[in-house]
């Protein structure tokens, strides 16, 4: 018997807009026409961003509406790619909607109260009696979070489901728009990501056919408050996206892993598979240089970053979901570390045994 939930049903909905990397140069300029195009173009070439998809019309960004519009916009899309990425996984994880004992719905470009869940228990038949958790103000690692509270509440005999969805096309600012703008809507995309997290089991599931959560964890970086974030005024939300964030993390990210995987008697080299959170073409050559990972070692990350673009708390279950769909496999006596990051600035991680482990 192997005492740790396992991850079942990771699955992902995007708006119908897909934008390619010529159409978000034109949509670029035509946002930011005070911006160089010149700095446009070399942000867009070094972010790692492909594609990606978009729920708002363009009209909407351009015409500067303000928070109450785009807020009452977030709702609609967020709403709707939620519910899909929930019944898909619900679907993929053959579990009907009256067996799941807790929903943990996470969304941090926009505001709702009551949290998007309320409506989801109707939209997709989760029992009156469910548990539920909102998770409104962690940004980008909120999915790792998310998933590590299943993992505590599965060991505790709920079956979670969990469910990222993310409008960030919505939280540029109406105006006084800066280069930390362009760079976010460069990076940033709409989208939304579901899984469900189900208790330990013997022989229902399957072996191990699926990642099973064998831990998780979770680490603040002294001193780094205003690294990343919004800026909340009557403009809505503005991002904080300091430019040092890469070398913070340079600095504290060997020594958090580290302790992480010490608490559960690892080192790094029975690490064989990294699953990270892709903020940025950037911040995933910091983690190769961290660790000193051989190319191609962040396969699924960059093809996250470069398919869906930041989904922010959604892109770590993306991320998990290409991995699956690829097969990817560790060697016997090996494991999984998934990694997100958010602000605070905060990382939190899980440690997988990953299915077809030895």
């Amino acid at each position: 018997m192997n005492p740790s939930p396992t991850i079942h049903g990771v699955s992902c909905a995007f708006p119908d807009t897909r934008v390619d990397r010529e159409p978000a140069y034109e949509t670029l300029l035509t946002l930011f026409p005070e911006i160089d195009e010149r700095f446009i173009a070399s942000l867009l070439e070094r972010s790692g961003v492909g594609t990606r998809y978009v729920a708002p019309e363009l009209e909407l960004l351009i015409a500067g509406r303000d928070f109450t519009a785009r807020n009452t916009a977030w709702h609609a899309h967020a709403l709707s790619l939620a519910e899909r990425a929930g019944a898909a996984a619900l679907h993929r994880s053959r579990l009907a909607a009256a067996e799941i004992d807790t929903i943990i719905d996470v969304s941090c470009t926009g505001i709702a109260i009551p949290a998007l869940d309320v409506e989801l228990v109707e939209r997709l038949g989760l029992r009156s009696n469910v548990r539920r958790v909102p998770i409104t103000e962690s940004g980008c690692a909120a999915g790792g979070l998310a998933l590590g509270l299943a993992a505590s509440l599965a060991r505790g005999g709920d079956s979670v489901l969990v469910i990222a969805v993310e409008v960030c096309s919505l939280a540029l600012p109406a105006e006084q728009r800066s280069r930390t703008d362009v760079v976010a809507a460069a990076l940033f995309a709409d989208g939304a990501a579901a899984a469900v997290v189900r208790p330990p089991r013997v022989a229902q599931d399957g072996g191990d056919a699926f990642p099973r959560i064998l831990g998780q964890g979770s680490f603040l970086v002294p001193g780094t408050l205003c690294t990343m974030g919004f800026d909340v005024g009557s403009h809505g939300l503005r991002i904080v996206l300091d430019r040092e964030l890469p070398d913070l993390l340079l600095e504290a990210a060997p020594a958090a892993v580290d302790a992480f995987l010490g608490r559960h008697g690892l080192g790094r080299e029975q690490v064989g598979l990294y699953l990270l959170h892709p903020g940025g073409r950037r911040v995933l050559e910091v983690w190769e240089a961290c660790f000193g990972l051989a190319p191609g070692a962040l396969k699924h990350s960059r093809e996250s970053l470069a398919r869906y673009g930041n989904l922010s708390s959604a892109s770590i279950l993306t991320v998990i979901e290409l991995a699956l769909a690829d097969g990817a496999r560790v060697a016997p006596g090996q494991v999984a570390l998934a990694v997100a990051v958010g602000p605070g600035l905060s990382l939190e991680f899980l440690l997988l045994q990953w299915p077809g482990h030895g």
